[in-house]
């Protein structure tokens, strides 16, 4: 009876233990196994339903679940990015951006030129100052500036979220509240809006404590809200430097909404030389910057993506409390985007049954070219205007305008005018001089990638490790390392460490864009494994698409990557990352040919000597390319094998050597709970303790030599039986003919008992050695 009890319970036990493996996303890692990681910020895109938050690991943090679409953001421990991507209803798992205002400080001008240049005037005029037009403006907060009047706001920083409530109305840098002021302030103000009559929204998306850095996952809630306010113009004076698929989605959602969507396409720095995200996407009107001379300010990010132009040096604006002033002025393509969004609302009361996109065909048209003939990469398709106007002749060449001294002297006297109001502007200037461009935004940038650098290294040692190692490998010469996996490991992979650390702390300085990594379960269809161009489409450039294979898809050991796939991957530097829950393989896209690719992963099967002391299972790693299994390839790929107390045990990572018929070494250095090696080849994988390993085969070597020399004494006895025999046939030769045949059986079987007797033979009923 007791023997039963026992069998039940521990059917019970194995049943919920069962349960608890399939149950929700987050749940799966248990919450004491991650105390010690460092939080990543996540953005998790499932492919139907969402896990309600109350299912999902206590552990995690900030999580947000967005209605439009079904993603989740959060907070979450390092180790748990890999487990998170596995869970079938996984779609993709992506990384969260940082993303920055887009304004610089330059020196003040006359109030309005900026409105004169696009034709503001001119609109109102006729009538149209915006009415009835909804316009958000996603920022760092909108403060209740006399001059401006809100319909309404909201804030994605709620009393639940990590770093604590921040209402919309606190503007903590005050470029949400300058920026909102050039769509829509008063009229008659000193810094009067372009469409001062929009029902305008404040949609805060950066916290206080953050300055003016916050992440793609409080962009997506903030665009969330405002298309579903329903607005019809969404101003975006903010960029990252990646694609990230999700943010893509909203966008797609937004225009499908017939909502036009402006951002600021950047501004240009060494660390910052393309255009910025979401004004690259070619759904998004992305601005550019000039000045008050219809000419391309130097910072101005320049892009065939650039759509249109406008105002945004020395545009004067709604200043705050922070700013000590009541105007102040900024500069930057988040000044020059209001412009743009402001003409739009124009447009849009002006021709009230035109659709989002007739109304950007239309500023297109209207757009005053400026610089070469046509369409170009410094204005798109030139300066936004309400109506058309003529460009000055004088214009026309930009560099021949310091040489007319009226236009410098007016220039001065500008500066004069306004150095002559010291209430408003002198406290401005000294305003704008603090709060733009010193110490906050300096101390945020050097803090912030610090923290992009840990998330990376800690979440992902496969793809910050792993893939640093191959660019290290790369970088330092392939030939070396070659060498360190082969012929001295240990030495070898010290030094690499060594080489690795160097590399982190030089990070901040070395890559300032941050690598992009996404997470994806795969399609699998008659046992192989395949990935879906936007799969691919959303991992940003030299960025990582990490393929991961969870416990129910252990039996696929095949990765099938087509030729549009591998075109797709290799014009855009795309690392390939296989991640299952015993291994994980690095393949950079050098080493795909244009045409297709099956990447295999299989067993290795039993047959090689000393697997009964492995640590790991063996597994065969191949490319078949061209109709053929290719083994040695351009770049470094990385392997890592997880085991149980890897570390502890010290276990190594073999190859096995095909022509000498034995194992090496690849790699001995531990990370994250695996051992790693390198290598430019493909083979067969494997980890042994090197200590368990040098006893197998010592055991096998002893083996050997006792069965060599039992085999040298069985061939001297069976020396000494064949003559005997022969006496022993001698001896019976005078026998009668009739049993003449005898000796021989005897002799024949004689023979044979010594072999199979050991070195014995049997003859008159006794044995002799």
């Amino acid at each position: 009876m007791q023997k039963n009890k026992g069998t039940i319970w521990a059917a019970l036990c194995a049943i919920i233990l069962i349960i608890g493996s399939l149950s929700p996303i987050l749940t799966v890692s248990a919450h004491d196994t991650h105390h010690t990681d460092e939080y990543v910020d996540i953005i998790v895109r499932y492919y139907d339903s969402v896990p309600s938050e109350e299912e999902l690991d206590p552990g995690y943090k900030n999580v947000r679940t967005l209605e439009l679409l079904p993603i989740q953001t959060m907070s979450v421990p390092a180790s748990a990015i890999k487990e998170i991507s596995q869970q079938p209803n996984v779609k993709r798992v992506t990384y969260d951006q940082e993303i920055e205002t887009s304004e610089t400080t330059r020196e003040v001008a006359a109030d309005d030129w900026n409105q004169d240049m696009i034709g503001t005037f001119d609109a109102w005029d006729e009538g149209y100052f915006g009415d009835q037009i909804e316009v958000a403006v996603l920022d760092t907060g909108f403060y209740n500036h006399p001059d401006i009047t809100y319909a309404g706001g909201f804030s994605v920083f709620d009393e639940e979220h990590e770093l604590g409530p921040d209402e919309w109305t606190n503007d903590h840098e005050g470029h949400g509240t300058h920026v909102a002021g050039i769509i829509a302030a008063h009229p008659g103000t000193r810094g009067q809006g372009i469409a001062p009559n929009v029902n305008l929204y404040g949609i805060k998306i950066y916290h206080r404590d953050r300055g003016n850095r916050t992440t793609i996952a409080n962009l997506m809630a903030g665009l969330e809200w405002a298309i579903l306010q329903g607005v019809d113009i969404i101003n975006i004076s903010s960029g990252y430097p990646a694609h990230n698929q999700e943010m893509k989605e909203w966008i797609d959602i937004a225009v499908q909404n017939d909502i036009l969507v402006v951002a600021a396409s950047g501004n240009m720095t060494d660390d910052n030389p393309d255009i910025d995200y979401p004004a690259a996407y070619p759904e998004v009107i992305a601005v550019s910057n000039v000045d008050h001379n219809y000419a391309h300010v130097f910072d101005s990010m320049i892009s065939e993506l650039n759509e249109l132009a406008a105002p945004g040096q020395s545009i004067i604006g709604l200043g705050t409390p922070a700013d000590n002033a009541d105007y102040i002025t900024m500069s930057g393509t988040s000044q020059a985007t209001p412009h743009v969004v402001g003409i739009a609302a124009l447009l849009m009361q002006k021709y009230p049954d035109e659709s989002a996109s007739q109304i950007r065909a239309r500023m297109q048209e209207k757009a005053m070219d400026l610089g070469e003939e046509g369409f170009d990469s410094f204005f798109g398709h030139g300066l936004v205007q309400y109506s058309p106007v003529d460009l000055p002749v004088e214009e026309d060449e930009p560099e021949e305008e310091p040489e007319t001294s009226p236009e410098e002297d007016n220039e001065g006297d500008e500066d004069g005018s306004e150095s002559s109001e010291p209430d408003d502007e002198s406290g401005a200037d000294n305003e704008t001089d603090e709060s733009e461009d010193p110490a906050l935004p300096d101390d945020s940038t050097d803090e912030v990638p610090e923290e992009g650098e840990e998330d990376l290294s800690e979440n992902d040692e496969s793809v910050s490790e792993v893939v640093e190692e191959d660019n290290e490998n790369e970088t330092d010469g392939e030939e070396d390392g070659e060498n360190s996996d082969v012929d001295d490991p240990s030495s070898e992979e010290e030094a690499s460490e060594e080489e690795l650390e160097d590399d982190e702390s030089e990070s901040e300085t070395d890559d300032a864009t941050p690598r992009s990594t996404v997470w994806i379960r795969p399609a699998v269809a008659n046992g192989v494994a395949t990935v879906s161009p936007e799969d691919i489409e959303s991992v940003g450039d030299s960025g990582v698409l990490a393929v991961s294979f969870d416990s129910t898809l252990s039996h696929v050991d095949r990765l099938h990557l087509s030729s549009a796939d591998i075109q797709e991957i290799k014009e855009r530097n795309v690392t390939i990352l296989i991640a299952r829950m015993d291994m994980e393989w690095v393949i950079p896209a050098d080493n795909l040919d244009s045409d297709d690719a099956l990447l295999i992963f299989e067993h290795a099967g039993d047959s090689l000597p000393y697997l009964s002391v492995a640590k790991s299972d063996p597994l065969s790693f191949s490319i078949e390319q061209n109709g053929a299994r290719e083994t040695v390839f351009p770049a470094s790929m990385t392997y890592r094998f997880f085991t149980n107390e890897a570390e502890v045990n010290q276990d190594y990572l073999y190859e096995w050597d095909t022509e000498t018929e034995e194992w090496v070494v690849l790699g001995d250095r531990y990370t994250n709970g695996g051992v790693m090696g390198s290598s430019h080849s493909t083979a067969t994988l494997a980890v042994f303790n090197p200590d368990d390993l040098s006893a197998a085969i010592n055991n096998t070597r002893s083996s050997s030599s006792e069965e060599e020399n039992n085999e040298e004494e069985d061939s001297e006895s069976a020396s000494e039986s064949e003559t005997e025999a022969e006496e022993v046939s001698e001896e019976r030769s005078e026998v009668e003919e009739n049993a003449l045949n005898l000796p021989v059986a005897l002799s024949g079987a004689v023979v044979i008992l010594a072999a199979v007797g050991g070195g014995f033979y049997f003859f008159g009923g006794k044995p002799k050695e």
